[in-house]
């Protein structure tokens, strides 16, 4: 089944009906930033925030039906992944190095379920990658060869006598597809990830493997075409597989997204364009993933308008980025945990002088996830000053592009796009 937009009665019926809470301890890790994130339309997405309480606890709710995996950031670096068939899941876990191996599961039987998958899963790997590779070394009569077989056949025995939950049946052959396409990119694999595509439910962009399996499939064209017209390999594959998903269906646009999202538009400027033109010509409804990819492309070119930037409390009195009125402005994207940024930053004071003299601000945008650190690191910096604390959550970096920090990005009066750069020494300001 194609997956088409759903009606907005449906839509409904899953915020009432979809919700679960997501909870748990995570000790040594009081009066801190949790992020729980869930895929959608492919992507990984924000869902909702919280602050643990003295005892490392929390409690989020998701607000609509989901069956995938729901993520479990903290800023620092560490995550879990946790498998929840829309049902309550609740952990308890310590935090850093020991996170995943110390992780309890307290409610969420899907989950429990699927560690006895990942205690296979090494097996998994050796049946999957290591013995088509190792077969073709061998002849069918050799005894080692007799012993892979066997081994693949007890292998196979051991995931049938589990007995898994529809779900976990599922993701298990999702999983089992994307290790067999990292070693076979023959045409049967290629059509069984097609004919996911064109069949899955959205379980297939909530499962996690939506992306890989899109990379694997136009790898796989690439591995099989008879020239050297990378470009235009691309394009052939992303027409045949668009052809058959659709790009009027939210699947067809979400694998258009995923396959933009990889290819670099600096490599290949005239594959972007023809998609990004694809899109804008389109009269049914477009995703906001897709939407955006395409925005961003056009409202980041020089002489574009930059998006606006709305502060939830002023900053500096000033309540976004547009009230900020000046010749030319700075934006500078930057974290008070980025080592390349601490290094920039008295090069930027250095301009500020001057810049600010001719008529110029600079607005920085930090992202931080600790108010403490935030708060310490702009005292002395005397320009406006913002973060959402999400670090690379936050939906202004997404917004502007954002890919690594620092970077610096110039507008003028009108708040059109001057220059992109990622040093200040790559500025010549001009009035």
């Amino acid at each position: 089944m194609k997956n088409k937009f759903i009606l907005p009665l449906v839509v409904l019926g899953s915020s009432v009906f979809g919700q679960f809470n997501v909870s748990g301890q995570i000790e040594n890790y009081a009066n801190k930033p949790v992020l729980v994130k869930i895929f959608e339309n492919a992507e990984m997405k924000l869902i909702n925030n919280a602050i643990t309480d003295n005892n490392g606890n929390f409690s989020v709710k998701v607000p609509k039906a989901y069956n995938g995996f729901v993520r479990i950031d903290l800023p620092t670096g560490e995550n879990l992944s946790l498998l929840t068939d829309n049902k309550n899941l609740k952990f308890k876990t310590v935090s850093g190095q020991e996170m995943s191996t110390k992780l309890e599961i307290l409610e969420g039987n899907t989950q429990k379920e699927y560690n006895k998958v990942l205690a296979l899963q090494p097996l998994n790997e050796i049946q999957n990658q290591v013995f088509p590779y190792l077969m073709q070394m061998y002849k069918p009569t050799d005894e080692f060869y007799t012993a892979m077989v066997k081994e693949d056949k007890r292998i196979k025995e051991l995931k049938r006598n589990e007995n898994f939950s529809p779900l976990i049946t599922y993701i298990n052959e999702l999983n089992d597809l994307k290790q067999k396409a990292q070693t076979n990119k023959d045409a049967e694999t290629l059509n069984e990830i097609v004919n996911h595509f064109v069949k899955d439910d959205v379980r297939l962009e909530q499962s996690g493997m939506f992306n890989d399996l899109v990379f694997a499939y136009i790898n796989g064209k690439l591995a099989a075409a008879n020239n050297q017209d990378v470009e235009g390999n691309l394009i052939a594959a992303t027409d045949e597989i668009l052809a058959k998903t659709d790009i009027k269906t939210t699947r067809g646009q979400n694998v258009l997204t995923t396959i933009l999202n990889f290819v670099p538009e600096k490599e290949y400027a005239n594959f972007h364009k023809k998609y990004v033109d694809k899109v804008k010509g389109l009269t049914s409804n477009v995703t906001d993933q897709l939407k955006k990819k395409v925005g961003q492309s056009a409202s980041m070119q020089a002489g574009s308008k930059v998006p606006n930037i709305t502060f939830p409390q002023p900053v500096n009195g000033k309540k976004s980025l547009y009230d900020i009125k000046a010749d030319q402005k700075l934006i500078v994207f930057w974290a008070s945990w980025c080592p390349a940024c601490q290094q920039e930053i008295p090069h930027i004071k250095e301009f500020y002088k001057n810049f600010k003299s001719k008529g110029g601000e600079i607005v920085a945008i930090s992202l931080d996830y600790d108010q403490t650190a935030f708060n310490s690191a702009t005292k002395d910096l005397p320009w406006y000053n913002y973060t959402d604390l999400l670090r690379w959550d936050s939906p202004i970096a997404a917004e502007f592009g954002i890919e690594s920090t620092p970077t610096l990005i110039l507008v003028d009066k009108d708040n059109k796009l001057i220059k992109k750069v990622h040093h200040i020494s790559e500025l010549e300001v001009s009035k």
